[in-house]
């Protein structure tokens, strides 16, 4: 019952907003100070949100739209349904990492600057290196998060969770 609430909500609410407050509220909690915004993907897979997913494959299209924030190094997105965030590393390079905090298990509340992921839930810090990787809600205040294998070829990323 709780998942289906959790999906009404966050499938419903949005509209509901834009609807009441139009398009400059939305605009106004849509980026950060920096710049580097991580938009929230809450679309469904297919064509029109840019991705895939294939058991524990992530197919993005980076054409689409919805991955913008992913064309300058630093810029990241959310991808919710998919369960990674995404961060453009260098011009040939896009890191995965599991988008679950591993102190409470929050996954859209995600910011990121100078290496170091922030989960707006608590305010807890998590590594993109790799080292001491902290499981999902496992009450870790401070570690790295999980990282996935990806492809990148052409405009198209494909992320392996594993």
């Amino acid at each position: 019952m709780k998942q289906t609430r959790r999906h009404f909500l966050t499938q419903t609410c949005p509209s509901v907003a834009f609807a009441f407050f139009g398009l400059s509220f939305l605009e106004a909690c849509s980026s950060d100070s920096d710049g580097t915004s991580g938009p929230t993907n809450t679309d469904q897979p297919g064509e029109t949100s840019g991705y895939e997913i294939n058991g524990n494959v992530v197919t993005v299209d980076l054409d689409n739209a919805n991955f913008a924030n992913l064309a300058n190094p630093g810029g990241y997105t959310n991808i919710l349904n998919a369960g990674i965030l995404l961060l453009r590393l260098s011009a040939t390079e896009i890191a995965a990492y599991d988008n679950c905090c591993p102190h409470r298990g929050t996954n859209n509340l995600w910011s990121y600057s100078s290496g170091t992921w922030t989960c707006g839930n608590h305010g807890n810090t998590y590594t993109n290196d790799g080292n001491n990787v902290q499981s999902c809600d496992s009450g870790a205040t401070s570690g790295g998060l999980k990282k996935y294998t990806t492809t990148l070829s052409d405009n198209t990323l494909v992320v392996t969770k594993a």
